[in-house]
């Protein structure tokens, strides 16, 4: 195993999008949205000609809302802040060790200790570094050159399990097809 793993990591359109998907339907709120969107569709469904019209177009009204305007609405909001936020237009070189993070971009530099880290999930292409529960950073798998079971061989070192929310057999699947 490496002491240290080096990379530099760029966000994407596509990874900010699957970020903002996995956040939301990983919470208890987007979940309960989604399925009452699943299930006002089928109520609209199942009401046609049996009950006032009305109760049918307001019932398809709100599962088109749940589960069509949800997801659009976020990927113009990822659209949006692709264009406004600058630091996404330039790769932020990553150097993660036993010590913790150390991160540029451009003339600027950070450090992060492990203890600064509030949990690493996986959404099966992206690590999402969680600094507390509504900042992180996103790291592109295929940005990492392969390096993706390295990191989590540290960060299992580091931080403890119930931190580290990373499906070890996902990620060498998505690693495998890098």
């Amino acid at each position: 195993m490496k002491d240290s793993i080096e990379f530099d990591s760029k966000v994407t359109q596509e990874d900010l999008m699957n970020f903002k998907v996995y956040h939301n339907y990983h919470s208890v709120s987007g979940v309960a949205a989604l399925i009452f969107g699943i299930l006002s569709l089928l109520i609209c469904i199942i009401s046609i000609g049996q009950v006032n019209i009305s109760y049918t177009l307001m019932m398809g009204f709100f599962g088109l809302f749940f589960t069509v305007y949800t997801p659009i609405s976020m990927n113009l909001k990822v659209k949006k802040q692709m264009k406004k936020i600058k630091s996404f237009d330039e790769p932020v070189h990553y150097v993660i060790s036993e010590e913790g993070f150390k991160l540029s971009q451009n003339d600027i530099s950070e450090e992060l200790k492990w203890d600064d880290i509030f949990k690493i999930t996986f959404t099966g292409k992206c690590f999402i570094l969680y600094i507390t529960t509504i900042k992180a950073n996103v790291i592109s798998l295929k940005d990492m050159n392969g390096q993706g079971e390295a990191f989590l061989e540290i960060a299992s070192k580091q931080l403890k399990p119930f931190q580290i929310k990373v499906n070890k057999k996902k990620l060498k699947k998505a690693e495998s097809h890098e």
